[in-house]
């Protein structure tokens, strides 16, 4: 559970089931990581295993032992390992949650799901996934059919994007601070985030008075450095590495962009920078994201990098259309992604869990 979107979905999830009676705890297979510790803090136990891999069976006793104090057991990552010690654990529902979009896997790693497949089918009470996307990719991977995969949307804190810190503290940490449009994306960046695609696009407005900031760090930071570089750009781009509190960077934005692709399932980092005001262009061909965008009210949809250069345009030139699209947007996704329908959601796909309890259920 380090930073990520995904880390911070689970971390929100549990807080609010906590809030709402349901005894919520985490088990994970290795350690527990920023968003783990944020988790503890809760008064939640988080068990690390400090498993040495998915298929580390060493801990199988202790992991069982675990899960058999509790009523349910809600896997948000596919970890065959640990899904095989759940399915061997009696007295125990089991529930899955499918956080990817759709993905081209090795051969190794389709095995390892379709395996993981076998034991959804057979020995889990709910599968779900958290955007269509992802339960349309889930029924492929899994082969379950659509039809017993419904959509649980993560649920937001927005007040968890208040900044820290002053946005002339983050301007002078990274400038420029004046006479520019700022442009950003926050991304783990790994290949199929497709930041290159910002980045060209940034190259054919690079007269137009504009700074883009990439938020995050991952396997792809050097090889986007270097793209940078190639396309003559490196002084309209910072890379600021992984941040922990994202709402501090958020705030010195103007417009947002994540140019994932099918393999996006939901894209949290795009709902939270909509969820502050910021108007926001993602890919038609971007997966779950675009489940988020109601194209030229909330955001922009882009069909390529020409029209994702036209469309950064559009709002580099109408600071109005960015305050009124940024606030459209913002009304849009507090209403959707509220907390309180999140754990309705997941209420419903345990069965009519709820606060009458209290029902245990590890996260």
């Amino acid at each position: 559970m380090d930073i990520g979107g995904a880390e911070r979905a689970v971390y929100q999830l549990v807080r609010e089931q906590r809030r709402n009676g349901i005894d919520a705890d985490v088990l994970l297979g290795s350690h527990a990581g920023f968003y783990g510790e944020k988790t503890r803090a809760l008064g939640a136990n988080v068990y690390e295993l400090g498993q040495k891999h998915t298929l580390d069976f060493s801990v199988s006793g202790a992991a069982r032992e675990i899960m058999r104090s509790y009523d349910i057991a809600h896997f948000h990552s596919a970890e065959l390992g640990l899904i095989y010690m759940a399915s061997r654990t009696r007295n125990l529902r089991r529930f899955y949650t499918h956080r990817g979009g759709v993905f081209r896997y090795p051969r190794k790693q389709a095995l390892r799901y379709r395996l993981a497949g076998f034991l959804f089918r057979r020995y889990f009470a709910g599968i779900s996934g958290n955007t269509t996307q992802g339960a349309t990719a889930a029924s492929r991977l899994f082969a379950i059919s659509p039809k017993r995969i419904p959509t649980t949307y993560n649920g937001i804190d927005f007040s968890l994007l208040a900044p820290n810190r002053s946005c002339g503290e983050i301007l002078a940490e990274l400038g420029p601070a004046d006479g520019v449009v700022r442009i950003g994306t926050s991304a783990n960046l790994r290949p199929w985030k497709r930041i290159e695609l910002l980045l060209d696009a940034v190259a054919r407005l690079k007269d137009a008075g504009i700074h883009c900031y990439i938020i995050g760090d991952g396997p792809s930071r050097a090889a986007l450095e270097e793209h940078g570089r190639r396309l003559g750009i490196s002084h309209l781009l910072t890379f600021t590495g992984k941040k922990e509190h994202i709402g501090d960077y958020l705030q010195m934005l103007d417009i947002f962009v994540l140019p994932s692709g099918p393999e996006e399932s939901f894209g949290n980092s795009a709902v939270e920078a909509m969820g502050v005001g910021l108007p926001t262009i993602v890919f038609a061909d971007g997966g779950g994201l675009v489940e988020h965008i109601d194209d030229g009210v909330t955001g922009f949809l882009a069909r390529d990098v020409d029209d994702l250069a036209e469309k950064l345009g559009t709002l580099i030139a109408d600071r109005a259309l960015r305050t009124e699209m940024g606030g459209r947007a913002l009304r849009a996704i507090h209403d959707k992604y509220s907390l309180e329908a999140m754990v309705e959601r997941y209420g419903r796909l345990y069965g009519g869990v709820s606060a009458d309890g209290p029902t245990r259920g590890e996260g």
